[in-house]
């Protein structure tokens, strides 16, 4: 299926879609990619599901999703979609544990935006991501004080999972880039912010 790009970026444009500018940051990575497995945690409407989802058929890429719930995705981003896209209908931490299929080039991470959330999703999923694959994450830049309100309590963000996770040597979002042995990043603050991490090498995680 051949992506209908002006229909995809109305979509993209669209209030519910809060991926803004990053979402042809996220195209351009994923264009570089040719015979290649993609997973969207969190598909919610299925935006960054239609945006991996671009040149599929060219490319020979397969993507695929994880929610809980696939209505919002049905009756927004399906379309965009390749006809072999796979639903898996679990939460994302129980899919990670107990994965037994091929790895992935990439991993979407847009979840629940919390740092335990998040540091138990790169737990499980990292041990099912290639070498020279990406994390990415949405959400890894609020401006505002503090994170989610969920059942009353204030949880720790995303940006404090990933800058622990990796060992970063200050919070990620007072970065631009940064590179050593082992990772290689880059850290977009627009739009609540998405933050690219290449794996060089998989014996850090």
């Amino acid at each position: 299926m051949d992506t209908d790009l002006n229909e995809l970026k109305n979509f993209i444009n669209e209030p519910h879609c809060d991926l803004g500018s990053n979402a042809w940051i996220l195209a351009d990575l994923v264009r570089t990619f040719k015979n290649a497995r993609f997973i969207d945690l969190g598909v919610r409407l299925g935006a960054s599901s239609a945006i991996m989802s671009i040149e599929t058929e060219k490319n020979n890429n397969q993507v695929c999703g994880c929610d809980l719930n696939y209505d919002g995705f049905f009756k927004n981003g399906s379309k965009f979609v390749s006809e072999d896209y796979t639903c898996y209908q679990s939460d994302s931490v129980t899919l990670g544990k107990n994965w037994d299929e091929d790895p992935f080039d990439i991993i979407f991470v847009d979840t629940i935006h919390t740092r335990e959330q998040v540091l138990a999703e790169l737990y499980f999923w990292s041990n099912h991501i290639k070498e020279n694959g990406y994390f990415i994450f949405h959400d890894s830049h609020w401006e505002k004080e503090g994170g989610d309100v969920i059942g009353g309590v204030e949880w720790k963000r995303v940006d404090e999972a990933i800058t622990d996770f990796f060992n970063l040597p200050t919070n990620v979002m007072e970065m631009n880039t940064y590179e050593n042995k082992n990772i290689s990043l880059r850290h977009y603050p627009g739009s609540y912010g998405m933050t690219l991490f290449k794996l060089k090498l998989l014996i850090l995680l």
